[in-house]
């Protein structure tokens, strides 16, 4: 009698420590995959907003360089500051997201890059400056499709 007590409570403690078990790591699995799902999302908006911000700041950049009237530069201006915060707003999300600080950093610095088209004194060093910001971009999306893959 003692004996089958005692096998009903070890069969009555292993269900309900297996089941605990269980729980505990498809909750864990379900919140890694919406941080995963979060990352691709933010990862996302990085890349479109500096993709956009670049292209409007070259545009505007051209437009001063071109000496078009600032009446005509306020609507790309206007645009370029509503891209440099869409860009702020994802790399401030994707630093809360990421484990690492070295690809936040990354989008940062492109960003900042970016503003400085605006000192470009010619058409030469804004193609320039422009070739090496895509270049440094795709960099900073490898290192961010590398981090997706771990």
């Amino acid at each position: 009698m003692t004996t089958t007590v005692v096998v009903t409570a070890m069969g009555i403690l292993a269900t309900l420590l297996g089941a605990w078990w269980g729980a505990y790591w498809q909750h864990r699995n379900s919140r890694d995959l919406q941080l995963l799902d979060a990352r691709v999302r933010v990862y996302g908006e990085c890349a479109a907003s500096l993709y956009e911000f670049e292209r409007v700041t070259y545009s505007r950049v051209k437009a001063r360089l071109a000496d078009l009237p600032a009446a005509e530069r306020e609507s790309l201006r206007q645009e370029a500051y509503r891209n440099n915060s869409a860009a702020r707003a994802a790399i401030g999300q994707l630093s809360i997201l990421s484990a690492g600080g070295k690809i936040p950093k990354g989008f940062e610095a492109l960003r900042q890059a970016i503003g400085d088209l605006n000192d470009a004194p010619g058409l030469d060093e804004l193609r320039e400056r422009h070739d090496e910001i895509y270049v440094e971009l795709d960099r900073v999306l490898e290192q961010a499709r590398a981090d997706l893959a771990r």
